[in-house]
């Protein structure tokens, strides 16, 4: 019987980085932002704790890089809905109302697409989701002071607040609908 070829102890970088970035986002859904450890990171990863600081100097650093990868995807699909939309009166809000709502409606399993706002909501990890959400205002200014605009927005939030993180059953999928619509209503001109 011939040897098995010796295991290779180097991974891609690139492959090591985005499995070490799943995992933080996959045990802070689990456990929370409290509970995470570098070691249960870097098993779920299945990379040592020495390869988890090859990539990241720090446990904030690697939290920061998997929270701005969520953002970053997110981001994506807001500009990609912008370039789909008619320029004009509320089209930041508009793509982040539908952004939210297509996420809460693709849900097939338990935290299948990332962390719940739940854990969002937690102070370290809010100010990141605010700091972007008020870069991207900067760039549509008239809609960060418009009323029915910001009302858009806080729906879009508050349901995901309350849905996300789990499928939604028939019955939610239907109100998950109805409330996308009322938030869009919003974004359209007085």
């Amino acid at each position: 019987m011939s040897a098995s070829p010796p295991r290779s102890r180097r991974k891609a970088p690139g492959s090591v980085r985005q499995s070490l970035l799943q995992a933080t986002i996959d045990v802070i859904g689990q456990h929370g932002l409290a509970a995470l450890t570098v070691q249960d990171v870097a098993t779920a990863a299945g990379v040592s704790k020495g390869a988890l600081f090859h990539h990241f100097s720090s446990k904030q650093a690697l939290v920061d890089a998997a929270i701005g990868a969520l953002i970053g995807e997110f981001e994506a699909r807001v500009r990609a809905l912008l370039q789909e939309l008619s320029p004009g009166h509320g089209c930041f809000s508009r793509a982040y109302v539908q952004a939210n709502f297509e996420h809460l409606l693709e849900q097939e399993q338990e935290n299948d697409i990332g962390l719940t706002l739940g854990n969002l909501m937690e102070p370290g990890l809010l100010a990141h989701w605010r700091d972007w959400k008020r870069a991207m205002l900067a760039e549509f200014p008239d809609e960060a002071g418009d009323p029915r605009l910001y009302a858009a927005r806080c729906a879009a939030d508050g349901y995901w607040a309350t849905a996300y993180g789990r499928p939604l059953d028939e019955n939610e999928r239907l109100n998950a609908r109805a409330m996308a619509e009322q938030a869009l209503k919003l974004c359209d001109p007085p």
